[in-house]
């Protein structure tokens, strides 16, 4: 399917599982991608880095522009929130979506979208509706779409490929709650956090 209106597309990219299958289906519909990496909520720096260097494995074997932002805010999480508080991830999706938004209006995309929306695991109506608020702020378009039932091709291709599955979503909470039998272990400090 080839578009026939501009069709330059800004894609918030959260890791490489949750992106490699959308960039190929949205590649052969005829958007025309770049990617745009910032995530300042994963914690704690090494996972960070793991996580960022494996989009940039993919998007040198996919041949995908990106721009980054290498923000990192290892202690905000912590300050700002504690286990279980209802608004975190609303509210760390509207930080993402804002940014990528902006990035996208600035660098003069019609369109921008999220590989959020490819996880069962996120909070679907709460992404959507934080890169639509963003989108508006910024006058620009937000492309939605349920991505997840391409979460297992995803998650497929990331096998296959070798790049890098994370066993948590990223800040410092959801790694103390998630129960991943092989999640890595990490040991946080007041100071900074490094790995075990």
């Amino acid at each position: 399917m080839v578009l026939e209106t501009d069709n330059r597309l800004l894609m918030h990219i959260c890791c490489a599982p949750c992106s490699g299958a959308l960039l190929q289906r949205l590649g052969d519909e005829g958007f025309q991608i770049s990617g745009f990496w910032f995530n300042p909520n994963i914690h704690p720096l090494e996972e960070w880095t793991r996580r960022r260097g494996s989009v940039a494995d993919m998007a040198a074997s996919l041949n995908l522009p990106m721009r980054w932002i290498d923000d990192i805010r290892q202690s905000e999480w912590l300050e700002r929130w504690t286990p279980g508080d209802a608004g975190r991830c609303a509210s760390c999706y509207d930080i993402r979506m804002d940014e990528a938004a902006s990035m996208a209006s600035r660098e003069g995309f019609t369109l921008f979208t999220t590989s959020l929306l490819i996880s069962p695991y996120q909070d679907h109506e709460a992404v959507r509706m934080a890169g639509e608020q963003a989108a508006q702020r910024h006058g620009i378009t937000f492309l939605y779409r349920d991505f997840r039932p391409f979460y297992r091709e995803g998650q497929n291709l990331a096998r296959t490929r070798g790049w890098y599955m994370q066993k948590y979503c990223g800040c410092i909470l959801s790694h103390a709650e998630s129960d991943h039998p092989k999640k890595p272990a990490y040991v946080f400090t007041p100071k900074g956090m490094t790995p075990d």
